[in-house]
């Protein structure tokens, strides 16, 4: 069974998504047993940012964490 993580790659429209979960560092979490419930922006919606936001969340494990 596919846990969220792959679920996500394969979609094939979460890869910002997916490399956020992986600079957290949260990939082993939500692969595991859960339960989750992740509500999970497309790559069209965090195209949508301002400039410069996204790189400087990607670059803050703690904010990545929090949010």
């Amino acid at each position: 069974m596919a846990d969220i993580v792959d679920t996500a790659v394969s979609a094939g429209s979460f890869s910002t998504l997916v490399k956020a979960v992986l600079a957290a560092g949260l990939a082993d979490t939500l692969k595991g047993p859960g339960p989750f419930t992740v509500f999970a922006p497309t790559d069209e919606a965090f195209a949508k940012l301002p400039a410069g936001t996204l790189d400087a969340v990607l670059q803050d494990k703690a904010k990545l964490q929090a949010i």
